[in-house]
């Protein structure tokens, strides 16, 4: 049976690096956020549909949603927030449903999908591990990452609190120090899974 382990956590908590991790010991991830990326391409029906509901100032010069720009209006606005994911979840929801059957036989299968509890897609996974680290740890690597002290602080304002995330979780992973750390806790995780399809702390046993 394939088990299916879904990766989540705050902004810049490292669901990205753990899910690399994941990666280099063979296991199959697909991204949430990148499929939504590929969703606001020009000439998908999202990209029309967010054009229709943000307007031309959702676009870049070459057509291209400005997700820079589109992120500074929902991340202040709980109602715009919410018309972006109505937009673009249940089209991802599909594109990981078709990910995770085009893998059958595969005995792990992982997604990163940061609003999985908030999407209610929590009973499409077998087993959810939470990346999670310090809220003044997330607002450094936000500023390494160009953005400003208050978009920093909007868009985690606007997303659910770390710790609820943790508490909902099977496993948490904390990475807060070094990457080797983080790295460790990810293979302990990948050697708690044995051949029975049994999970260690998790909902299959």
């Amino acid at each position: 049976m394939t088990i299916r382990i879904c990766v989540t956590g705050g902004i810049a908590c490292g669901k990205s690096l753990v899910a690399g991790f994941l990666e280099e010991a063979g296991i199959p991830v697909i991204d949430a956020d990148e499929v939504c990326h590929d969703l606001m391409r020009p000439g998908r029906p999202e990209h029309a549909r967010i054009v229709a509901a943000f307007g031309p100032q959702a676009l870049s010069a070459d057509g291209e949603i400005d997700r820079a720009r589109l992120g500074r209006v929902v991340f202040g606005s709980a109602a715009r927030k919410a018309e972006l994911e109505a937009i673009l979840h249940p089209a991802a929801g599909r594109v990981i449903e078709a990910w995770l059957a085009g893998h059958p036989g595969a005995p792990l299968l992982s997604a990163v999908v940061p609003l999985v509890y908030e999407a209610g897609w929590e009973s499409k996974w077998d087993f959810i591990v939470c990346v999670a680290a310090p809220a003044c740890l997330q607002l450094d690597r936000l500023a390494a990452r160009g953005l400003s002290p208050e978009d920093a602080g909007a868009r985690l304002a606007a997303q659910m609190p770390v710790e609820e995330k943790m508490r909902r979780a099977d496993r948490v992973i904390f990475n807060a120090g070094p990457v080797a750390l983080a790295r460790q806790q990810t293979i302990a995780l990948i050697e708690g899974f044995n051949e029975q399809g049994e999970i260690s702390n998790g909902r299959q046993a």
